[in-house]
């Protein structure tokens, strides 16, 4: 064993070791005791214990896949009472079934391990991420399940001064004489070294319900060594395709065809967002073409939240995503996202579907046969139901003006989660239609929280089918349409025969073509009983 590794540097020895490890048995006794929480997803990834926040370093390293996350073990889940957060860590041979690993980040010279990016080498994964009240930090691990981190010993590599914003109220570490601000950070490499950027804002403030104006900017940094980087200026900012207030945090920036990089990142005023366009090695600056949202309602009430992404070996650039609370915390907070994938169309628009991996949960087929949806009418599928299932339906929408699924619905219809389709019939298709999922009569329970529906526009042909992918999960519904849009939100039904599905349609009659689900297995020991609920 090198020295400071924790774990041996054999691949089968360090399965071994984890066997026997006392911190991921702690992990095991958590997940055992949070089982009976009817909130807890059966195929989704949920924290073992107490907070987890944005994901981080999604990367593919000696065929398995690892996803790193904003962790804090221990303490209080109170905001202002929590211990450090650390990277939580998790690997997975399929991006489906994952498993608990050790922490893999604790801070060192700064008082948080937050959200960073992965890159990934031939003999080696670097790690970088900021670090809070300090700058941006380095670590390195090459073993088989990159166990054993090493901090860089020039941490933090940016740093920067502490100054208060204007208004008081929270600290930011500013660099370069004041030119920029250091916080979330991706690295990648190119031929003459590494570059990452600094995901941040700058002039006014950000984020938030009040009036803002700052203006979202990625500081781009290069460096021949890791140890010393030099600020090249902006690598983009946008006063034009984003809303004032938006900055560009938690950035990932990769290739997502020969042509083209996607930028995907989070505002702190509305969340999940990404830019498609072209970077120019040469002065290394992004020009974004096109703007886009991955969520549209409030960005903490059961919403998605912030993205961590990669290219695969295979090429996929993937996505995943932490998804909020929305209801009184219980001792533990978020889930992921199912992972996504992405690419472009022939005419660069982004397209967007769940990885197909997930396709090996499903077992119990069943199957709707095609009939009319009759106008303002509600059709019970009685061969349909559970709480943690899959749907592929394709409807054709006739005259309807609104067409949906209803999930989660009790016997009785007090609880249940509408998912619809708002279709356009002015100016298509430049007035599109409207995906939504509606949780106000999600659930009973007296500490959920209210909140609008997610609403996300969908642009369909005259003569094009909906197609529905929805993905439901005890306290999380996913819905993806059409390969180019896709929503997400918590739901909490209280009861136990919530699980019911029914088909609907408002305004005038539409068809049904298909309709096929599943119920899914749990990627968790713990969680095998309810399968098939």
């Amino acid at each position: 064993m090198t020295s400071g590794a924790r774990f041996p540097l054999t691949l089968e020895a360090q399965w071994k070791a984890l066997d026997s490890d006392e911190e991921l048995q702690e992990y095991s006794a958590s997940r055992e005791r949070l089982a009976e929480d009817p909130a807890r997803p059966l195929y989704h990834f949920s924290p073992p214990c107490n907070l987890m926040n944005d994901p981080n370093g999604l990367c593919q390293w000696q065929g398995r896949y690892h996803l790193f996350y904003q962790f804090v073990p221990h303490g209080s889940v109170e905001p202002g009472e929590r211990g450090p957060v650390c990277w939580g860590h998790t690997v997975s041979d399929d991006l489906v079934n994952w498993r608990d690993l050790p922490i893999a980040l604790h801070p060192d010279v700064e008082r948080d391990c937050y959200s960073g990016q992965t890159l990934v080498e031939d003999d080696r994964v670097i790690a970088m991420y900021h670090g809070t009240y300090a700058g941006n930090g380095i670590a390195t691990a090459s073993d088989p399940l990159l166990l054993n981190w090493q901090m860089h010993p020039d941490n933090p590599v940016i740093p920067g001064e502490l100054r208060e914003r204007p208004g008081g109220g929270r600290v930011d570490v500013v660099g370069g004489n004041g030119q920029y601000r250091v916080f979330d950070p991706c690295i990648w490499a190119e031929d003459d070294g590494y570059y990452c950027v600094s995901g941040t804002f700058m002039d006014g403030d950000f984020g938030g319900t009040r009036t803002v104006d700052a203006l979202g900017v990625d500081h781009l940094f290069h460096s021949k060594d890791l140890g010393e980087w030099t600020y090249l200026g902006p690598l983009v900012s946008d006063d034009q395709l984003a809303e004032p207030g938006e900055d560009m945090a938690v950035p990932n920036f990769w290739p997502i065809s020969d042509e083209k990089h996607m930028l995907l990142l989070f505002s702190h005023k509305r969340a999940g967002r990404y830019y498609i366009g072209t970077y120019d090695q040469q002065t290394h600056r992004f020009t974004p073409e096109t703007h886009g949202r991955m969520n549209y309602g409030p960005i903490r009430i059961g919403s998605l939240h912030a993205p961590s992404g990669t290219i695969d070996d295979s090429g996929r650039y993937l996505g995943i995503f932490n998804v909020k609370e929305g209801r009184d915390r219980r001792g533990w907070n978020d889930i992921m996202s199912l992972p996504r994938h992405y690419w472009l169309a022939g005419d660069d628009t982004l397209r967007m579907a769940p990885v197909p991996e997930l396709e090996t949960l499903r077992f119990d087929e069943v199957h709707a046969p095609p009939q009319e949806i009759a106008a303002n009418s509600e059709q019970l599928l009685e061969n349909v139901s559970g709480q943690a299932i899959e749907i592929e339906a394709v409807i054709e929408l006739g005259e309807a003006r609104e067409v949906g699924v209803n999930v989660l619905r009790s016997p009785d219809g007090a609880e249940q989660t509408r998912i619809s389709f708002y279709v356009s019939l002015l100016d298509r298709p430049t007035n599109p239609g409207w995906l939504q999922i509606d949780v106000s009569q999600s659930s009973l329970a007296d500490d959920v929280y209210a909140r609008p529906p997610e609403q996300g526009p969908l642009a369909l042909a005259a003569d094009e089918a909906l197609h529905l992918r929805i993905f439901v999960d005890r306290s999380i519904v996913e819905v993806f349409a059409n390969d180019v849009q896709c929503l997400t939100l918590r739901a909490y039904p209280s009861r136990a025969d919530s699980a019911g599905v029914s088909l609907f349609a408002r305004g005038g009659a539409a068809q049904l073509r298909s309709l096929k689900a599943w119920q899914m297995r749990s990627v968790w020991p713990e969680l095998k009983a309810f399968e098939g609920r």
